[in-house]
């Protein structure tokens, strides 16, 4: 491979009448010469040769000034300097004599050229883009050896990190012209190493089992080949080794030592065996705990506030968050710069680890100033009204903490970023909110196919910022083969400036169930009023004009047969006008209000509709949820939904299916058919007076829901998911129990409409499994999923046709 080797340092000092020459003899003609410019005043310095470099850039580097006297000792200064400045290949200076009895300084460069394009080659598995992200060198730039070298390191590291432990990079600097030179970087990638084998040795106290659950590298399995699993990375081992370290620090083992991994190379070089040694020494104790410093209070309190214990096993994790506790602690009371510092005294022979915390608590400090930075759009007072903290209060760490994550929840922002300086004095500290905005305005048009809905369209247009106030507006449309729904919404969460929130919509919408479709067209007001900073209660207004529409003919009902009147039946599809007030109160710590992966969120109503509200259909419906999300492990998501809801009536028709729960499906309990579970009525019908199924419905729901999501390709916004259903309806009104308990033996206690606690609820309960998948498309988030029913029942008694096995059903938006 052919290189450009740059000249060797040349600096040639050729100064007239030989300037730099020691002076010899007094009466030569050249001492006489040299005498005759040796001190004399500088007056220009000037510069030859220099194309890229601004002669200003040379000056300033210069020891030798107009005006000042020629010395050799600078000028010798200024040829080192010059050299030192890396961008010429050959100096020459030069002194010439004016006519006013000065000196002209010259300088005469030979530039190094310059770098007209960086190229690589060889590059197939990793992009230039990714290459181009590590490389710093320049074109245009003065070419800098050193600085091509360490390019070349930087795209070999970037390699290793990316598995390729074989591969080899190299350069070639290839002339173009006398100026100018391209860098060439030739890279061979070879194969990645797999990781055949990952050893310990020398753990006696910790097995290998244990040590490979803690790491990241491991040999290759059956899906390695969809990701880098069995690939050498450096940098991951390297944060593995620290994993392994931590973990035995946090069970006793305060002098464990990672020696020098070994790496060993199978003969075809496609297989790598990694042994880490391990000198694990002996568990330690938690000794004597004291505490010493600006103590606040007795010293009980701060006991009190520990979770390590004399006695019990070190655990470097545990002393690691004390310390964070008694901070903030100290930080929550004002002393923004307290610190906290372990003092360790080891006893060898007793295996003991003393501890004392020393506490140093500074001035007490407050808030001077809130910045707030990056909100282009986001007005800053959406921002501030979400801070636990204001300025000219007291320092509070956790008013810091809880100000971060309630600006984090309100979804607008991919990063939110809280940090403190210090402020005009030492009293003083200013808080700096730092965000990163994301789109909260979106537009949706699509059409598609749902097994749960058949064909759906569907346009929204939706801003959750609007105008950059934190306010919500939607307006959606949606057609498909079970629902028709026109929706117009807007919520401010601080109405007018102020504490309440406000919110309304308008809809008309037609939804199909089981033998019947129910229509309505109405609109709600919603107030509420802030409790705290996670509780609010609202009142929420509705009226609506609900229709029922079904070609149903039921004559009789009950598993005995036994006729029910037929004007009961008929009561039960009836419409009219709803007029209601829903009083509710809700908690909400959820860290993300649209994607949580961490808090709670829970919600408890009561709706009232009756005939002083000028309402037709009369009723009380109360109940609530509880969802809690949790991060169980790495990026696995635990989720949790229950739900609970009665509905009961004074009117002597009893509750009208339209206000019945009717479940099952994919938006609640999953592995059955869309809106099959709960109470059934059965009738004779058909040639043969076959007995047929309708679903009454329930004025009782219970829900329960657990699913663990987990993402599987993080990029384009797949993840897994695997849950645990359960559930059902129930009806509480004895009109429709035909018969007495005996008569209602016949029928499973999944459909039996005659309610008797607690039996209907532990034995009519429907339960499933399953899993599936959900895209975050740019149409809205989609699930697939699959349930298993584990409690497969006949659908009519006496008859052979049973639940499925496997229900797929897919469809558009969040599941909770």
């Amino acid at each position: 491979m052919r290189r450009y080797r740059h000249s060797l340092p040349v600096v040639t000092a050729v100064l007239t009448w030989m300037l730099l020459a020691a002076p010899a003899a007094a009466d030569s003609s050249t001492d006489a010469a040299t005498g005759a410019l040796y001190g004399l005043p500088i007056e220009r310095i000037q510069f030859r040769g220099n194309r890229k470099v601004e002669d200003d850039a040379i000056r300033v580097n210069l020891s030798s000034q107009v005006g000042g006297k020629l010395n050799p000792e600078l000028v010798r200064r200024d040829l080192r300097a010059m050299w030192q400045m890396g961008f010429f290949d050959d100096v020459e200076v030069r002194a010439e004599p004016t006519v006013d009895g000065g000196v002209v300084l010259l300088f005469v460069v030979v530039e190094k050229p310059s770098v007209r394009k960086i190229l690589v080659s060889g590059n197939d598995e990793v992009g230039l883009d990714k290459i181009n992200e590590v490389l710093d060198l320049k074109r245009d730039a003065i070419l800098d050896v050193s600085k091509v070298k360490q390019n070349r390191q930087k795209i070999y590291d970037l390699y290793v990190e990316k598995g390729y432990y074989l591969a080899a990079v190299d350069y070639d600097v290839r002339p173009v012209n006398e100026t100018e030179v391209d860098v060439w970087y030739v890279i061979e990638e070879r194969a990645k190493v797999e990781i055949r084998e990952v050893s310990f040795v020398g753990n006696e106290k910790i097995s290998d089992e244990e040590l490979r659950g803690l790491i990241s590298t491991s040999p290759g399995g059956a899906l390695s080949f969809l990701g880098d699993g069995g690939i050498y990375q450096e940098e991951a081992f390297q944060r593995d080794l620290l994993m392994i370290t931590a973990y035995y620090y946090d069970r006793g083992f305060i002098n464990v030592k990672l020696g020098q991994p070994l790496i060993q190379l199978s003969r075809d070089k496609r297989y790598m065996y990694l042994s880490i040694p391990i000198d694990e020494g002996p568990v330690f104790e938690i000794g004597e705990i004291d505490f010493k410093g600006d103590l606040i209070g007795d010293k009980a309190d701060y006991y009190k506030r520990l979770t390590v214990k004399p006695g019990e096993v070190f655990n470097r994790s545990k002393v690691g968050n004390d310390i964070t506790q008694l901070t903030n602690y100290y930080k929550d009371r004002g002393y923004a710069y307290a610190n906290v510092t372990p003092l360790t005294k080891v006893d060898l022979e007793k295996r003991t680890v003393a501890l004392t915390f020393e506490i140093v608590q500074g001035k007490k400090v407050f808030f001077e100033r809130i910045n707030v930075r990056g909100n282009n759009k986001t007005r800053d007072k959406v921002i501030r009204r979400e801070m636990k903290v204001s300025e000219g209060e007291l320092f509070s760490q956790t008013g810091l903490d809880v100000s971060q994550r309630r600006i984090q929840a309100l979804g607008f922002f991919e990063t939110v970023n809280v940090s403190t300086t210090r402020g005009s004095s030492d009293e003083f500290i200013e808080v700096n909110v730092e965000v990163i905005e994301r789109p909260t305005g979106t537009f949706q048009i699509g059409a598609g196919f749902s097994s749960v809905e058949r064909f759906i369209a569907q346009a929204q247009i939706s801003q959750n910022n609007l105008f950059g106030r934190g306010q919500t507006l939607t307006l959606q449309a949606q057609l498909s083969g079970l629902r028709q729904l026109f929706l117009l919404r807007f919520a401010d969460p601080y109405f007018l400036d102020t504490r309440w929130t406000f919110a309304f919509d308008l809809f008309n919408q037609s939804r199909a169930f089981g033998g019947f479709t129910r229509n309505s067209t109405g609109g709600t007001l919603t107030w509420g009023y802030p409790l705290s900073w996670e509780s609010r209660v609202f009142l929420t207004y509705k009226l609506e004009q609900v229709g029922v529409s079904t070609g149903t003919n039921i004559i009789n009902v009950g598993p005995s047969e036994i006729p029910v009147e037929t004007s009961a039946i008929a009561n039960l599809f009836r419409d009219g006008l709803t007029s209601s007030l829903r009083a509710s109160m809700s908690y909400d710590s959820r860290n993300n209000r649209l994607f949580p992966t961490g808090g709670w969120y829970m919600n408890g109503f009561v709706e009232v509709a009756e005939e002083i509200f000028g309402s037709q259909n009369v009723f009380v419906r109360y109940g609530g949820f509880v969802r809690h999300y949790r991060p169980i492990w790495g990026p696995f998501v635990l989720k949790l939904n229950g739900e609970v809801g009665v509905t009961t009536s004074r009117n002597r028709d009893g509750v009208p299916i339209t206000e019945r729960y009717i479940i099952g499906g994919i938006y609640d309990v999953r592995g059955f058919r869309p809106r099959s579970l709960g109470p059934r009525i059965f009738y004779p019908g058909g040639p043969d007076d076959e007995l047929r199924a309708q679903i009454l419905g329930g004025n009782m729901q219970l829900v329960l829901n657990a699913e663990i999501e987990f993402p599987l390709f993080e990029r384009v916004g797949i993840s897994g998911v695997v849950f645990a259903d359960a559930g059902n309806a129930y009806n509480l009104e004895q009109r429709y129990c035909a018969g007495s308990a005996g008569d209602a033996g016949t029928v499973s206690a999944k459909f039996d409409p005659c309610f008797r606690f607690p039996e209907s609820i532990t034995q009519g309960i429907r339960r499933s499994v399953g899993f599936g998948f959900r895209w975050f498309s740019p149409i809205g988030p989609l699930r697939f999923e699959w349930g298993i029913p584990l409690d497969r029942q006949e659908v009519v008694p006496g008859d052979n046709r049973a639940e499925e096995d496997l229900v797929f059903e897919f469809t558009i938006g969040n599941f909770f």
